[in-house]
């Protein structure tokens, strides 16, 4: 089923069925063996940020509910994230070599790509050493969350009420998304550029969740705050691959070569944080009020249009 309310629909019905699609998923990826299993893992990861996305969205409705089934699929990401975080530090460092024109045996990157790959290996082989409890805790935690499913049933989720709920949900969003930009901007910190990709990573999922509403104006920009999510995570992968880079030099082959990874990183990120500033401020240059206001509008017009086609 899509990951998408429906107009005619009530919130909470509507909740249970996205939700169940994405467990179920997410228990399918987690099924797969041999070669496809960690894409499996990869897949299911992002299942549950999309749940998520799902939970914030309509957190008003059941505060409690949506924090503990929110930390769920958290801890469930966590559990299943060694390998696949390493092996985005080798695809970020592939992508800065294509980036920067580098040759793959160019000093420097083809030394650190051995070092990155070795971690790699002993990332898998923990992985592997740890998979079926990791697995079966992950897979139990499914279980609950679907079951526990049947218990998200909010009063007042109908008509007016389902329309604060959701407008709720993104005005948090959206609010937390300007003050992050505006902390990124003004301290250049990793964690501040971090925290405001996952402001607009959750922006694109609402924006998909609630595509019905307008789905041209707003599949694009979902596209747009998908673009800056994903440069932002390139520019976070450069932040962990420096960090270990600085603190274990000697694992990282001669200081020249080094220094011209460390100096292309540098530069490219400077390139991803500046598109990506003037990419979100175009997304948020409404303010909160006006937003919310606009977003109400185009909701009501969805159903009206909904009721009136079935009319």
């Amino acid at each position: 089923m899509a990951y998408r309310f429906q107009s005619d629909a009530p919130l909470d019905g509507d909740v249970r069925r996205i939700a169940r699609a994405q467990v179920e998923k997410a228990v399918e990826d987690l099924s797969l063996t041999g070669d496809a299993a960690h894409e499996g893992v990869h897949e299911a990861r992002k299942r549950f940020k999309r749940l998520r996305g799902l939970l914030r969205l309509v957190r008003t409705a059941d505060p409690g509910f949506a924090r503990r089934e929110e930390a769920r699929y958290r801890d469930a990401g966590r559990l299943l994230s060694g390998a696949r975080d390493r092996t985005a530090l080798i695809e970020a460092l592939d992508g800065l070599a294509e980036h920067s024109g580098a040759a793959a045996d160019a000093p420097g990157f083809a030394t650190v790509r051995v070092a990155l790959g070795r971690r790699r290996t002993q990332a898998l082989e923990r992985a592997e050493r740890d998979a079926d409890g990791a697995l079966e805790t992950v897979r139990a935690s499914l279980a609950e969350g679907r079951s526990r499913l049947d218990a998200f049933a909010p009063p007042r989720a109908g008509g007016s009420g389902r329309r604060r709920i959701l407008l709720d949900g993104l005005d948090r969003n959206y609010r937390r998304a300007r003050a992050d930009l505006r902390e990124a901007r003004r301290s250049g910190e990793t964690e501040a550029f971090h925290d405001l990709r996952k402001r607009m990573k959750y922006l694109g999922m609402h924006l998909k969740l609630l595509e019905e509403a307008w789905p041209g104006p707003f599949a694009a920009m979902r596209a747009e705050a998908d673009a800056v999510a994903d440069a932002l995570g390139r520019d976070h992968d450069y932040a962990v691959l420096r960090a270990e880079m600085l603190a274990e030099p000697a694992a990282f082959g001669a200081a020249a070569g080094r220094r011209a990874v460390l100096s292309a990183m540098e530069r490219h990120a400077a390139s991803l944080r500046a598109d990506a500033l003037t990419r979100t401020e175009r997304l948020l240059a409404e303010k909160p009020k006006a937003f919310r206001r606009r977003f109400g509008r185009l909701l009501d017009g969805a159903r009206t249009e909904f009721t009136s086609e079935e009319d």
